[in-house]
């Protein structure tokens, strides 16, 4: 009898366990460029924001009607995007995170900018009438202000509204969940506001906030625009942190990783990952979503995403992820039909989301082994959201995205360029070397990583 009772009392105490522990799911969309004038009959050299070189036959080519690789992107393409949102997961979406850079940098007048804004929030609205939405601003976005506030009140709490209107950052802190989100205004970490007065509070309420979940015993999602590091494709972006603002914040995240749960950004229109590293141990992670906008560089084009979240509502663990995407080119030919991409665990082959599985898969994106180059395809295909580029990544290009994942700080990524670069062309002087000059190379930035 008392063997049954026991047996009967640890079932039920799996059973309470297991029901507390519940799966959900949120979307990360981000850099809409929402272009009000955009036309399919424009011209790309005043509806693009990357025009094609002088003389070229592409300034008189047709535009699509879901958009182009060069422009901002359609009323059209986002309303297909919303749509398609809708019949997702809709009946366990706990939240979306709208990561900022929403109107495109054409945009007219200051009025013109908050009605594109406007029309953008009133189609997420629809979309997700029964769900909160928690913007961030990005830098092609307004600063912080009463009229943006209150646009957004019907999805942010009264302490959230207080510091968005003169900050434009807030803090979400969930009654029902263990789970905090604390949104950031990444505009304060650029080099033109980095030592403003409205950048000194923001640092000052985020080790608040952070200790205040410390002490809680909370798990935190960080949610930005612009993540920390550098872009492999554009190292000196004019709108990244200043140097000190992104050390400031790989410190802040080092000292708080234990409730860190994820940290989510945008701005890069790529599908990418960063690791921080505590000396020579990952201890925390950002992933960073493709843009609903379509997008061309130097670098190659990318195709139209969104992502769905899977995770534990409780603890706020992330499970894993959906990314979605809209191949431009055959909608324009027909129909936008938005499908799944790839699901990260499996696309991977990863056993979970963490510092050290993104860490290990850091680690294959290297050019050695067949196996290696592989993955390190697969990536690149995921980097541009399955669009078909013909540009070519060969091993330097392959070092530089190892460099911008692993080496957040500056000067630590600017060694690590610098280091590839020595070491393959050595090996262009070596025929005879039978050992693969990066995995020489990935040996000195582990030891790079252990400086800061």
């Amino acid at each position: 009898m008392k063997t049954a009772n026991l047996v009967l009392t640890l079932i039920c105490v799996i059973s309470l366990t297991c029901t507390h522990a519940k799966t959900g799911y949120f979307w990360h969309i981000t850099d809409f460029h929402y272009d009000p004038l955009y036309t399919s009959q424009g011209d790309t050299r005043r509806q693009c924001r990357r025009a094609d070189e002088r003389g070229s036959s592409g300034h008189h080519r047709a535009l699509g009607r879901f958009g182009d690789y060069s422009c901002d992107s359609s009323l059209e393409l986002i309303e297909s995007a919303a749509r398609y949102m809708r019949t997702r997961h809709s009946e366990n979406v706990e939240f979306v995170l709208w990561t900022g850079d929403i109107i495109a940098a054409q945009t007219g007048s200051e009025e013109d900018r908050f009605q594109a804004i406007r029309n953008m929030t009133d189609l997420l609205s629809t979309t997700f009438s029964s769900h909160f939405v928690f913007p961030v601003l990005g830098h092609l976005d307004p600063a912080p202000s009463e009229s943006l506030t209150n646009l957004w009140m019907h999805w942010l709490p009264l302490d959230a509204l207080q510091t968005f209107k003169y900050g434009g950052y807030y803090t979400i802190e969930q009654k029902q969940s263990k789970l905090r989100i604390v949104v950031l205004n990444t505009n304060l970490f650029s080099v033109r506001d980095a030592t403003s007065t409205q950048a000194r509070r923001q640092w000052e309420w985020l080790d608040a906030v952070l200790d205040k979940a410390t002490a809680n015993k909370e798990m935190v999602y960080i949610v930005g625009h612009a993540a920390p590091g550098s872009d492999s494709r554009h190292p000196y972006d004019p709108s990244a942190a200043a140097a000190e603002a992104n050390a400031k914040y790989l410190r802040t995240v080092r000292r708080h990783a234990k409730i860190i749960a994820g940290q989510f950004f945008g701005h890069l229109h790529a599908d990418t990952f960063r690791v921080i590293y505590d000396n020579d141990r990952p201890v925390s992670w950002a992933l960073l979503a493709p843009s609903v906008s379509p997008h061309r560089s130097p670098a190659g084009s990318s195709n139209p995403g969104l992502r769905l979240y899977k995770f534990d509502t409780n603890t706020g663990k992330v499970l894993d992820y959906t990314q979605y995407f809209l191949d431009l080119a055959g909608a324009n030919r027909n129909l936008a039909e938005w499908s799944a991409e790839y699901n990260l665990t499996q696309y991977y082959g990863l056993h979970e989301v963490s510092a050290m599985s993104l860490h290990n898969l850091a680690e294959k994106l290297q050019i050695g082994t067949p196996h290696e180059t592989n993955i390190f395809h697969k990536y690149v295909r995921a980097y541009h959201v399955k669009h078909e580029s013909s540009e070519s990544c060969d091993g330097a290009c392959a070092h530089q995205h190892f460099c911008a994942i692993t080496c957040l700080e500056h000067v630590t990524y600017r060694h690590c360029v610098e280091a590839a670069a020595s070491a393959l062309a050595a090996a262009g002087d070596a025929s005879s070397m039978t050992v693969p000059v990066l995995k020489i190379v990935f040996g000195f930035v582990a030891l790079l990583a252990l400086v800061v």
